[in-house]
């Protein structure tokens, strides 16, 4: 559960966009290329990025057997929440499958934060006060990505103020994180990990952290890499294995 004692220490996605099929017509030809080509540059541009780094696969991890020795019950108090990156909107770093392979080793409660449905770090933070009070024993981690981790820094400092904590956060290789970071960093987390890519320093200065880096140099495959992915199964195991 979470510690509120300092020590030192070194599933939903974005709207559908629907075109109708009543576009003007001149001479008995449709107008509705001009209509859609905001929409099809923007779907362009995430497909650039995707065909030169493929569809990220989720690394699995060592962990999932202990995972799934434990009792069915271990997994009732559980949240992991991963919080996607509003810049990769069409989640080609693969946060969605990250988040299904959890789902898939027994953690029922998994929820996915898309900031263009479900909203910014209030609406977060609002989701974890609301677990919080129906379920007092809820553990929750947050995992989030690129300018995901803003998100979930800026929930837990609305958090901090209701002295709410949270067991687990995991920063994914934010280059803006380490820029807007508040200091101090939020004082209400159990465990923090931070893993970035070797050309990206991680921020300094976050109580109870820890922090790894891996060898891709390509931004979008960090969230499915396998340092990654044990990461974030270590955090979950640590709470659903500690009274089994």
């Amino acid at each position: 559960m979470f510690n509120p004692t300092p020590t030192n220490s070194d599933t939903k996605t974005s709207p559908a966009y629907e075109i109708g099929n009543n576009e003007p017509t001149y001479n008995g030809e449709s107008n509705a290329m001009p209509a859609r080509a905001p929409q099809l540059l923007l779907l362009l541009a995430g497909l650039i990025p995707l065909c030169s780094t493929g569809c990220a696969t989720v690394h699995e991890s060592p962990l999932e057997v202990n995972l799934r020795s434990a009792p069915p019950c271990a997994y009732d108090n559980i949240y992991p929440i991963f919080v996607l990156s509003p810049v990769d909107a069409f989640d080609i770093g693969g946060m969605d499958r990250f988040a299904e392979y959890v789902k898939s080793c027994g953690f029922r409660n998994v929820e996915i934060s898309n900031y263009y449905d479900g909203g910014g770090s209030e609406a977060l933070a609002d989701r974890i006060r609301e677990i919080k009070c129906c379920n007092p024993n809820a553990q929750v981690m947050l995992t989030g990505f690129s300018s995901g981790c803003t998100i979930v820094c800026n929930a837990l400092c609305s958090l901090e103020k209701d002295c709410i904590g949270v067991e687990g956060v995991c920063y994914i290789d934010s280059f803006m994180f380490r820029l807007t970071m508040p200091d101090p960093h939020p004082n209400n987390v159990g465990r923090v990990s931070l893993v970035y890519r070797k050309k990206n320093p991680a921020p300094t200065g976050i109580p109870r952290a820890s922090v790894y880096y891996i060898n891709t140099e390509n931004h979008l495959k960090t969230p499915t890499d396998a340092r990654t992915v044990h990461e974030v199964m270590s955090h979950l195991c640590g709470m659903a294995c500690q009274r089994y």
